[in-house]
């Protein structure tokens, strides 16, 4: 797992990523656009680089929330796994075909412009928001479908930045539904907050849009 972008960077507090979902988890669909997908950071995956901003996402034989995790775990690792391929075509889009399908299963990311101009990050806040897709929850803490602003609880967790605290909520999202969090996080469902030994070591996340 790639030391900028691991779940928790240099803290080991979650080893495991979950696996790409199954394409037989959601129904395929035929091309098309998807909702935009924000990178959060300057990154890379494999040897293409996906520089910070939205993303316009277009797909063909899978679902828009099949692509979010795809997107996400690539994003996570560092790399596409065996059996994917990531190109930089023309026109900065960048295309992940999952190979030996038929018919293809792949999807495009090309860099948009925002539709309007971001505020600088005051405090803890972090800049950008995280797009939860549909109305989801992790165990009681319902979380509808929106964008969300992250805010850390501190600046003193080692390891703990913005970076690795949207892949940590990606990953709950992803994987702990049912609130059972790995060890040391813990919740708090009312404050929307997640945190390991104190409140402090932490971050909240509030939603801030449909």
């Amino acid at each position: 797992m790639r030391k900028s972008i691991a779940l928790i960077s240099s803290l080991a507090i979650v080893a495991v990523m979950a696996a790409p979902a199954a394409a037989s988890s959601a129904p395929a669909k035929a091309a098309g656009s998807c909702p935009s997908f924000r990178v959060l950071h300057n990154d890379h995956i494999s040897a293409v680089s996906f520089p910070a901003g939205p993303y316009k996402m277009v797909n063909s034989g899978m679902s828009c929330a099949q692509t979010t995790r795809y997107f996400q775990q690539f994003l996570n690792s560092g790399h596409v796994p065996r059996g994917w391929t990531v190109k930089l075509l023309s026109g900065e889009r960048r295309r992940f075909t999952k190979l030996h399908t038929n018919p293809t299963v792949d999807f495009q990311a090309t860099p948009i412009s925002d539709p309007a101009p971001t505020p600088s990050p005051s405090g803890l806040t972090c800049a950008g928001t995280f797009h939860v897709l549909h109305n989801d929850h992790i165990g009681a803490m319902k979380l509808p479908a929106g964008r969300y602003t992250i805010k850390l609880a501190s600046h003193d967790t080692p390891g703990l930045n913005c970076k690795s605290a949207s892949n940590v909520f990606a990953h709950f999202l992803e994987v702990d539904w049912n609130g059972a969090l790995p060890y040391p996080w813990k919740m708090n469902v009312g404050a929307k907050s997640f945190y390991m030994s104190v409140p402090s070591d932490g971050f909240s996340v509030r939603r801030v849009g449909g």
